[in-house]
This record gives C-alpha cells, sequence and structure tokens, in this order.
C-alpha cells in the first residue's frame, strides 16, 4: 500500500501558481529565473515542500538530491542532476548531457598521467572519443575505461557505466561530430579543444590545485548548461512545453553553498542566454551571499545604499527585503509570462510561521476528525508555537488524542503530554511533546554551550547573551551563540519598543522548559537566573524590564507596587499619552515567563497568586496583573477563560481616569 503523502498547509501559493509560472515556457522560450529557496530552522517542512513540488512534476524531467546526504563536488552534484534529468519521460523523451558527460568521462580517465606527452594523451583521448567514426562502437571500451578508473576522489559516482552506456547510446550522429568542437574552455586556455580536454583532466586531478579545480568546475557547468539549452532548442523544443525542474534539499552545506554559488555565476557568466531549468532549494541556514541584496533576518539594518548591491540582482522593486511568505507570492509575481523576471537571482520564501488560518485547517484535519475544530485549539496552538510548522503538528497531534472533555486538561499540560513515536514500520512507541521538541537543541553546539543559552532565555531578548555574568559555562561565548541564532534563523526582529532582538517564541518555549526543570541546587536555577537579570536592569535603571523578572518570580506584590503608583491619590487622573505608555508597561511586565503549572483553573490560579503576596480580593489592579499574567501564557489559560475578568479590572481601572480613561476602554474592549 503507498505511503500517504502528508498534506502541506499554507503553501498553495508555492505550489500552484508560482510553481506553474516558473514552469511555463512562453512562445517556448527560455527565461532569466531565480533561485527559489525555501527557508526556516529545523522542523518547518523545506523537505516536505521540496517532496510536493516533486510529486507535482512527476511527468516532467526533475531531479531531487539532498546535500546532507554525503558531501560532493560540483561537478559530481551536475552528473547526478544530468543522470536523473536524462531519464525517458513520456512527452518531453530523453534530454542528453553529450559534453557533460564527455567531461566526467575525461576527468574519470587516466589522461592527465600522459598529459605531459601531449602526443600520447592526444592518442589516447581519441580513443575514448572518436570524430571519425561512430561513438557507438567505442561504446564498450568507454564503459570499461570508466568502471576501471571512476572512483569517489575522480567525481564519478558508482551509477556512472550504466548511465554512461545510456548517454553514450542516445548520441545522435549531428551531436558526435560536434562533441569535441564544442567543449567549453577554461580561462586563458590555449590550444585546441583537445589540448582543452587534456588540461581539463590534468587540473581536475591536481589536488594542490584548489583555484584551478574552481575553473574546472565553472567547465563542468557550462557544458551542463549547454546541453540543458540544445536539448530544449530546434525540433525537441516543440514538444518540450514546460521546463526541467532541480530540487536542491538542505543547500546549506559547505557543499550545497559552493554548488548554488557557482550555478548562479555559470548562468550569469553569458549576458541574454537562459536556461530551460527550474531550481527550489531549501536551507535551515543564512548564506552569506545572499546579503548581497537581501536582508537577514535579526541583522541591524545598514542598508542606506541601494547602490551596493550588484546591478543584476532584482528584488521586485523593493529595496533590501526581508525573506518573503507565501502570502506575499501574488503580489510578487506578475500575471504576465514576461521573460525579464522581477526577482534575481534568488527568490527567498520563509516557512516559519504558518498563518492563522492554515493553523486553523491543520487543527480541522488533526483534532477535529472531520468536523471543525474548537475555536480555542487554534488560538492556544498560534499563541504556544507562534506558527512554527512542525511545532503546530505536535501539538495539534496530542490534543487530538484525548477526547473534548479532556482536551483542556490536556493543553496545560501539554509538553508532558504522549506522542506516538515511530519505531518501525509496524510498531510505534510512545515519547512525549517535550522529549520531541527538544531535539530542535541539538544544532546548539556541545552542553556548555547549550547550558548558556537556556540560562540567556530568561530575558525576554538577547541581552542576558551579552553579560558574561549571567552565563556560568567555564567558557561563555553569547556572541558566537547570537550569531548562531540568526545563521540558523531563530531570530526575531521586534519594533514594537524600538530595534529589538529576540528568540524566535517556540524554541524560547522550549529553553524556558528546560530552566524551569532545573534543581533549585543549580546556581542557574530560574530563581538564581531571573533575579541576577533583575538585578542588572534595575542597575541599569530600566524599572520595567527589572519588574518584568520580578513577575517571573512571583513577586505580584513588587509589580502591584510598582504599576499602581499613578492610582494611588484618590481622583487621579491621566492623558492619553501617560495611559498608553503605562499600558506599555504593563504589556512588557505581564509578558514574563512563568513555572505555574499543574492542571488547576485560570482563575483558581489567579485567586492564589493574589492571596498568597498578600493582597486583599478587592485589589483591582492586583488582579488585573494576575490575570493578564496567566492568560499570557497559552499554556496557563488555553481557553481564554480569564478574558471576561480581565474586561471587568480594566472597566474598574478606568473609572475617574480623564481622558486616559478613554485608552483603558479601548484595550478593555480587545477581551470582549
Amino acid at each position: 500500500m503507498p505511503k500517504e503523502r502528508p498534506s502541506l498547509y499554507g503553501l498553495h501559493a508555492v505550489t500552484g501558481w508560482l510553481l506553474e509560472h516558473l514552469l511555463n515556457r512562453p512562445n517556448g522560450r527560455s527565461r532569466n529565473l531565480p533561485v527559489v529557496v525555501a527557508l526556516g530552522p529545523r522542523g518547518t517542512g523545506k523537505t516536505a515542500l521540496l517532496r510536493e513540488v516533486e510529486y507535482r512534476c512527476e511527468r516532467i524531467p526533475h531531479a531531487y538530491l539532498d546535500f546532507e546526504r554525503s558531501e560532493r563536488e560540483p561537478r559530481e552534484v551536475l552528473g547526478e542532476l544530468a543522470f536523473e534529468l536524462s531519464k525517458h519521460w513520456k512527452q518531453f523523451g530523453r534530454l542528453a548531457f553529450p559534453q557533460l558527460w564527455l567531461c566526467l568521462l575525461i576527468v574519470g580517465s587516466t589522461l592527465h598521467t600522459r598529459a605531459d606527452n601531449r602526443r600520447e594523451a592526444i592518442r589516447q583521448l581519441r580513443r575514448i572519443v572518436s570524430d571519425t567514426q561512430p561513438i557507438e562502437q567505442n561504446r564498450t571500451g568507454i564503459v570499461e575505461l570508466v568502471r576501471s578508473t571512476g572512483t569517489a576522489t575522480s567525481g564519478l559516482p558508482v551509477w556512472a557505466a550504466p548511465a554512461a552506456d545510456g548517454l553514450l547510446r542516445g548520441l545522435g550522429w549531428f551531436g558526435r561530430r560536434r562533441l569535441l568542437r564544442n567543449v567549453p574552455r577554461l580561462p586563458g586556455a590555449q590550444g585546441s579543444s583537445v589540448d582543452v580536454l587534456i588540461d581539463l583532466a590534468k587540473w581536475a586531478n591536481d589536488d594542490d590545485r584548489a583555484d584551478v579545480r574552481d575553473d574546472v568546475d565553472a567547465i563542468f557547468f557550462e557544458a551542463f548548461l549547454h546541453d540543458l539549452r540544445r536539448a530544449y532548442a530546434g525540433f525537441n523544443g516543440s514538444r518540450r512545453t514546460l521546463n526541467c525542474i532541480v530540487l536542491l534539499d538542505n543547500v546549506h552545506t559547505p557543499a550545497g553553498r559552493k554548488f548554488l554559488l557557482a550555478l548562479q555565476e555559470a548562468r550569469g557568466r553569458v549576458p541574454g542566454e537562459s536556461d530551460p531549468m527550474v531550481v527550489f532549494a531549501s536551507s535551515r541556514t543564512w548564506i552569506p551571499y545572499w546579503s548581497d541584496s537581501w536582508h537577514r533576518p535579526g541583522a541591524h539594518r545598514f542598508h542606506d545604499d541601494d547602490d551596493a548591491r550588484p546591478r543584476e540582482h532584482r528584488t521586485g522593486d523593493i529595496p533590501w527585503p526581508s525573506p518573503r511568505t507565501p502570502a506575499d507570492i501574488d503580489t510578487d509575481w506578475p500575471d504576465t509570462d514576461s521573460r525579464e523576471c522581477p526577482w534575481n537571482p534568488w527568490y527567498l520564501l520563509d516557512l516559519s510561521r504558518l498563518t492563522t488560518e492554515a493553523i486553523a485547517d491543520l487543527a480541522d484535519d488533526v483534532v477535529g476528525q472531520g468536523m471543525h475544530a474548537d475555536r480555542w485549539i487554534t488560538d492556544f496552538t498560534r499563541g504556544l508555537t507562534a506558527g512554527h510548522p512542525g511545532g503546530t503538528v505536535e501539538v495539534l497531534t496530542a490534543l487530538a488524542r484525548s477526547d473534548d472533555r479532556e482536551r483542556a486538561t490536556t493543553a496545560r499540560s501539554i509538553f508532558d503530554s504522549p506522542l506516538p513515536q515511530p519505531v518501525s514500520e509496524t510498531e510505534t512507541a510512545e515519547s512525549t511533546v517535550r522529549e520531541r521538541v527538544s531535539a530542535l537543541l541539538r544544532d546548539f553546539g556541545p552542553p556548555p554551550a547549550r547550558r548558556d543559552l537556556v540560562t540567556a532565555s530568561a530575558a525576554r531578548n538577547v541581552d542576558m547573551l551579552y553579560r558574561p555574568v549571567v552565563l556560568d559555562s567555564a567558557m561563555p561565548n553569547g556572541e558566537l551563540l547570537l550569531e548562531t541564532l540568526r545563521n540558523q534563523l531563530w531570530i526575531r526582529e521586534d519594533f514594537g519598543r524600538g530595534p529589538d532582538l529576540a528568540i524566535n517564541p517556540w524554541l524560547r518555549r522550549i529553553l524556558l522548559q528546560e530552566l524551569a526543570d532545573r534543581p533549585d541546587t543549580d546556581p542557574r536555577d530560574w530563581t538564581r537566573t531571573h533575579t541576577l537579570c533583575r538585578d542588572i536592569y534595575r542597575r541599569d535603571g530600566q524599572a520595567a524590564a527589572a519588574h518584568y523578572h520580578d513577575l517571573a518570580l512571583g513577586d505580584l506584590g513588587a509589580v502591584v507596587g510598582y504599576l499602581g503608583r499613578p492610582f494611588e491619590s484618590n481622583g487621579a487622573e491621566f492623558d492619553v499619552p501617560a495611559a498608553a505608555a503605562w499600558l506599555s508597561d504593563l504589556d512588557l511586565i505581564t509578558s514574563a515567563p512563568n513555572r505555574l503549572g499543574g492542571t488547576a483553573a485560570p482563575i483558581d490560579q489567579v485567586a492564589e497568586l493574589v492571596r498568597g503576596n498578600g493582597l486583599g480580593p478587592d485589589n483591582t489592579l492586583a488582579w488585573l496583573v494576575a490575570c493578564l499574567w496567566v492568560s499570557n501564557d497559552p499554556v496557563a489559560d488555553p481557553e481564554r477563560a480569564l478574558n471576561h475578568t480581565i474586561e471587568n479590572e480594566f472597566r474598574q481601572l478606568a473609572r475617574g481616569r480623564g481622558r486616559g480613561a478613554g485608552v483603558l476602554h479601548e484595550r478593555a474592549e480587545k477581551y470582549r
């Protein structure tokens, strides 16, 4: 029974309109197309997207390659792609790559051992490929040559021999006559095409000449693209009505980065020449050369000079854009198939966040079981995971395992909820949501580095990564951790209180769970860490930030004392700016993390907080702060049961407060 393909949510614009637009060949001609790169940290569905694109393109020439499976040289990658693309496709026939395969055969031969004796080298080369006899007559000898010399270091994979056999069988007379005459040239190469091939074999096998090997790789790219253009020219072009497509997974590896850059350079080497190839790639880290024309998430914006961007780069008339989202596709791409694409050479897509609509659709399928899931499930999941696709699936899967009556209770202990864990095709074991999502931490270096990251997560932003006094590993390096977070796309930019950098909410939630689990004997347990952070902000004169950590420590009395100052005198009035500033402090402080835990009802937790801090049951501000703190944590109040109480407390606090009361009433409306 075929395995069911996982459904994708929120990506219809990518797998539908964008894919069709890129595959189309207006008037049967190729266009300059960008490499589309799906970006996002681990667990955001990048590979699933490429597999979906592969499924939709199963009837046209396509190739899929994962750079994480093994390191490859660019020439080997091109060989693998050519092997996949040259399969027989019902409508498109078989794409031939004679020039590329000739280069691969020569590099894999022993020709370089005779390069100093040109006469003998030429004689051997003519034995390999003859321009006076049908190449099919030499096919057996060439295949034997590949079998005997095609090693891993030569750039020839294990399937080289059978692939050579198939490609050589399909090489026509015209291609045989032109094969040697049209070999791409090394920069500065002298002599005939035969000399170029001899030098190609020699330099490609010279381990001491990395600079020359880059030039050799350039020849392979030119051969590959030349073959691809010829495959779509003339009579064959009339039946090849759609571009071919190449899918490159995990291009953040060294081999993937090198290949992408070399492909871009090869495409731009011949102005005016386009190729009939769509390229979709995926990466979970930022690649530096994208910063030539794109804004890296989590980096400060200093791109004031548009002239700093390469002239040939196009970003849809948006100066230094951040990676686009699937929702941007409709406006980013024209309705007409113009030859001039608005994006070049990259189109970066951010897959790190599902929209509310996509989460609702996923909740309906996973939890609703054919019916609409309760609205609170969508809001709870989005608030908890910040739309992280992998986290969203894990949370909804855990909720789906409990019935309607127990679902809210399950949500309040979601990290300890069981999940099925596949062991084999026939067996499953159980793990918890906490165990499953903790795998996201494996990308952050050895245990001391991860420990520092957990400690620094106590702060609402990345401030504590710059404070060695807070980090307690043997050699703390918060700047390196921050760079890792940036490169792996785990940093969010917040412009609400000025430019601010914060850890992705879902990753931070996991880190805070680790912090809360530390025993009381740990020198950086929850209490000691938040106390250190509070004292630092207090010394810096950042009162609201200091009280943020007071509330994380459960000190509701200190927070109420600070926020209650404007209300100390009876009849004190707010003006509008003062009320807005007060709400800003309230929002910051009540966004503090907690470790309340348990499955108690939200209103019971609030009552216990107020009573435990020695505050009276009629203290409006205490109830408001406690309700907001609990409600801001989706796990503590998954069904938003405290909304009605929060609305009433805002209205009670607003009585007699002058013009600023209107601001408080407007906030109360949000909780109606």
